[in-house]
């Protein structure tokens, strides 16, 4: 398991679901609920005064005309977790293609044998 003093790496055993939110992707999430339990405090009023959904630091953005939520103010993975990635794929295609060129040989001296 990853301590408090270790690097994650590829090896690294690391459960993703339980690990808590990035501050990143937790503001606009706090921000939408927020404006949720504003209107639902104002529910009661006559005439209700509330920012649009869409507006700054409402955890909300408008495309089209359709409301989507903002996932995050910030990247959505560490710069060292897209390396680690990055290089785990580019290993898996540098086996992948020594494998091929394997069989590709294997292949070839089997037709010379013939």
């Amino acid at each position: 398991m990853v301590g408090q003093d270790d690097k994650l790496t590829a090896k690294s055993k690391v459960d993703l679901a339980r690990l808590p939110p990035c501050y990143d992707a937790l503001k606009p999430h706090v921000q939408r609920v927020n404006h949720r339990v504003a209107l639902y405090k104002r529910a009661d009023e006559s005439i209700l005064e509330k920012p649009n959904p869409y507006d700054e630091e409402q955890g909300w953005m408008r495309t089209d005309g359709v409301l989507r939520p903002v996932w995050s103010c910030g990247p959505v993975l560490p710069t060292s977790l897209v390396d680690l990635l990055d290089t785990t794929e580019r290993e898996q295609e540098d086996e992948e293609e020594e494998v091929e060129e394997e069989e590709f040989e294997s292949d070839d001296s089997i037709e010379n044998d013939d």
